[in-house]
């Protein structure tokens, strides 16, 4: 196989369009774009666009407002292209999923091909597209777009160190920017690698001038932090005083940790990919061996920086033992960047030591091979997105399991009736947030929090005085008790709680609802009643 005219073709290029063919098949079947994330990424662009740059969403948890709580460029994105194109937002952020995966795996091609060579770039590549990840990579969320840069930035990081350039560090703290501006998570998991990196840097290889390049990659950042606070102190001088006396947490919504945890068994770690694992596991052992014998200050360096990256983010993964709460599914989703680029080094590194071997070493079957697994990595892409329970996402409880997205033909019917009868000006008590999010976001109604309090002895003027106009029951949330008396039990799930009524809610309604709350729309799964003057 002739390198030098693969090298020139770019042929790292071709799994990045291979995962924009993959992703246009749930993209062209789906009228809605994947997760429900996204809907609620819709709402804030809406309010970006009507308000401007805004740290309080006024329609969720009316009439005092929802902090936003995420960095604003994603939402940006969507608004400008909305301009451009006047196409509902909806519809951009579904034609932006095979763009988003598209972009995800050429930055990781392009990485592995420049750590270890082509053929480790495009089998990179296309072990991406082997992971039963990939449905996640093409989500139309914030974390996405993040992801796109993160590989990036840690490549530029570890050239500043290699050529001893700082422009690359000035490049590469220009890229965790981006990412700062658009995901909180990712950018804190770049500044963690690089933070490493400069550590293994000082302490392995005694290079001081790590310390010139660690202040250049954070030099734009610390600037624009200054540039920022200058602003607020100038311009705004209450958002600062917010942010000294309540912290960045509370003024903003961004938060520093959650409330809920979500271990990942280990057969969780099988949604990286057999493939994956596999040749993972290969370029590991190739890595290792090539250390063997060396001294600590002559190990190769791009080698030690891809298994502290993987070992980080495993780490990561398990942070939960240690009675921090995590998300642990969606970090593999950093773990399988690094473990595709050390698994494209394992492979190309396979290829070329089938050459050494006297039956094994032609240019067709060692090509065969390689095509052999980049048709697997193609088949297991497909059968990921074609799945029965692809593009249907659930919240999951001690009561069951409940279906948030894409839009039920109940939900958007729903929706249409709030467009055509409801009044603005009145708030919405629902015992499903999701529900309601997407109501605020398809039909601008202000949904008001706290439906667990809400019972039959609530007054008129209560009600009146909180600007509540209407209550959305969700038929589904509800279950069998013992228990004669009607309770609402409040369950927490991965964003909203849910509220759950021990009886069936159609049945609860003369229990539930006082005289003055009249039933005016039901379909399949929602009942709405509305308050009456």
């Amino acid at each position: 196989m002739n390198h030098e005219k693969l090298q020139k073709w770019h042929v790292w290029i071709i799994p990045a369009i291979i995962a924009f063919l993959i992703a246009l098949i749930p993209t062209l079947k789906f009228q809605w774009p994947l997760s429900w994330d996204i809907i609620i990424h819709v709402q804030y662009t809406m309010v970006y666009t009507k308000y401007g740059l805004i740290l309080t969403d006024p329609l969720l948890n009316a009439p005092f407002g929802q902090k936003i709580g995420y960095p604003p460029l994603f939402h940006f994105l969507l608004a400008a292209l909305g301009m451009i194109t006047k196409v509902d937002y909806f519809q951009i952020a579904r034609a932006l999923q095979p763009i988003l995966a598209m972009l995800i795996v050429a930055s990781v091609s392009y990485v592995a091909w420049k750590f270890y060579g082509t053929i480790a770039g495009i089998s990179a590549g296309f072990l991406v597209l082997s992971s039963f990840l990939l449905g996640r990579i093409m989500l139309p969320i914030p974390e996405n777009l993040a992801l796109i840069f993160l590989p990036l930035s840690v490549y530029l990081y570890y050239r500043s160190i290699r050529e001893d350039l700082l422009k690359y560090a000035i490049f590469s703290g220009i890229l965790f920017v981006v990412i700062i501006s658009t995901h909180i998570p990712a950018s804190f998991i770049l500044f963690l690698i690089i933070t490493i990196f400069s550590l293994v840097e000082l302490i392995v290889y005694r290079n001081l001038r790590i310390f010139k390049i660690y202040g250049a990659f954070l030099f734009i950042p610390a600037c624009l932090v200054v540039v920022g606070l200058l602003y607020l102190l100038i311009l705004q001088p209450d958002v600062l005083y917010s942010l000294i006396n309540e912290g960045i947490s509370v003024a903003t919504g961004i938060a520093t940790s959650i409330a809920y945890n979500r271990p990942l068994s280990l057969e969780g770690y099988l949604n990286l990919g057999i493939m994956v694992l596999i040749f993972g596991v290969i370029g590991i052992v190739f890595s290792l061996n090539k250390m063997r014998g060396k001294t600590l200050d002559k190990l190769p360096k791009k080698d030690l920086f891809i298994l502290i990256w993987i070992m980080m983010m495993f780490l990561l993964s398990i942070t939960y033992l240690f009675g921090i709460n995590i998300i642990s599914y969606r970090l593999l989703v950093y773990l399988l960047i690094p473990l595709s680029i050390i698994g494209g080094f394992g492979l190309s590194e396979l290829y070329r030591r089938l050459k050494a071997s006297k039956r094994l070493s032609s240019d067709k079957f060692r090509a065969s091979i390689l095509v052999a697994v980049f048709g697997l990595a193609i088949l297991s892409g497909v059968l990921t997105v074609e799945n029965s329970d692809f593009g249907t996402f659930q919240v999951k409880n001690e009561y069951g399991t409940l279906n948030i997205a894409p839009p039920s033909q109940s939900m958007v019917d729903l929706a249409n009736w709030f467009n055509t009868n409801g009044d603005k000006n009145k708030s919405i008590l629902t015992n499903n947030l999701f529900t309601g999010t997407f109501l605020a976001t398809v039909s601008s109604m202000p949904i008001h929090y706290g439906f667990e309090d809400f019972n039959k002895a609530m007054s008129q003027s209560a009600l009146k005085e909180a600007k509540i106009g209407y209550l959305v029951l969700d038929k589904r949330l509800s279950f069998n008790s013992q228990n004669e008396t009607l309770e609402l039990i409040n369950v927490k799930s991965e964003f909203y709680p849910l509220v759950y009524l021990n009886k069936s809610v159609s049945e609860s309604l003369p229990e539930l609802l006082p005289d003055f709350v009249k039933v005016v729309y039901e379909n399949q799964d929602y009942i709405v009643c509305q308050v009456m003057d």
